[in-house]
């Protein structure tokens, strides 16, 4: 898979990568799910059960994660293909799903904010494209959880379908054929045009927003000053 086509580009390449994929079994809920990636080595992909405990139940919609009537919104600025960030993510927002999310007082909004070359950004494709059959955040969370099974940080198609199949009720089909959709490239594009308005440092940022007021907080925040955040707004 080329690293180097521009951007606009991608959903169409991507697009055709995928449609030339083999014969793919859907598995709802697994706990880890084995596959080829041309090497000598087996991918790994795992993570599919706590994920599903993590969110299953949880209103979805797009980008979104939460009650669409909660009157506060996280937006979180972060590169699914990011170890680091991947980190961040799961210490830091993953804890703030069952007191916050669950319980309807936030929703969350993911924002696809390329830390690096925005031409390799295949994971904000797939990611966005499961969105379309509001699973974006499950297969944010699989595809965060398995980066260390990456060979040399390049994305294959086999890790991008081993994360596809583990997401439950996730159409596995329509999902490739959604990588092709003119809404994904602009959700993609938009999500790093608005990084970028917002002149964000190369880290991870979150903006709290509220009935009251907005909050922005940048290079990695804590938990602790975005549940403070949240206070402060509501």
């Amino acid at each position: 898979m080329s690293e180097q086509q521009p951007l606009h580009r991608r959903p169409r390449l991507v697009g055709a990568i995928l449609a030339g994929f083999g014969v793919f079994v859907l598995i709802a809920v697994i706990a880890s799910l084995s596959l080829d990636d041309g090497s000598d080595r087996q991918i790994e992909i795992s993570g599919a059960g706590s994920t599903q405990k993590l969110m299953g139940g949880i209103q979805q919609e797009g980008q979104f994660l939460g009650d669409s009537d909660s009157e506060v919104t996280v937006e979180v600025f972060n590169d699914v293909q990011c170890e680091r960030c991947a980190e961040w993510q799961q210490d830091t927002i993953n804890p703030l799903i069952e007191p916050y999310v669950r319980d309807g007082d936030v929703k969350l909004q993911f924002r696809h904010f390329s830390l690096g070359d925005r031409n390799t950004q295949v994971g904000a494709y797939a990611a966005t494209s499961a969105g379309i059959q509001d699973r974006q955040w499950q297969y944010i969370e699989i595809f965060m959880a398995n980066l260390d099974e990456l060979k040399a940080g390049v994305v294959s198609e086999d890790y991008l379908a081993g994360v596809a199949n583990g997401v439950l009720e996730l159409d596995f089909e329509k999902w490739k054929e959604d990588f092709d959709d003119p809404s994904v490239a602009k959700t993609v594009e938009a999500d790093g045009d608005l990084a970028t308005e917002r002149r964000f440092p190369g880290e991870p940022a979150v903006v709290v927003t509220g009935p009251l007021r907005s909050r922005e907080l940048i290079e990695s925040p804590s938990q602790e000053e975005i549940v403070a955040a949240i206070d402060a707004v509501s």
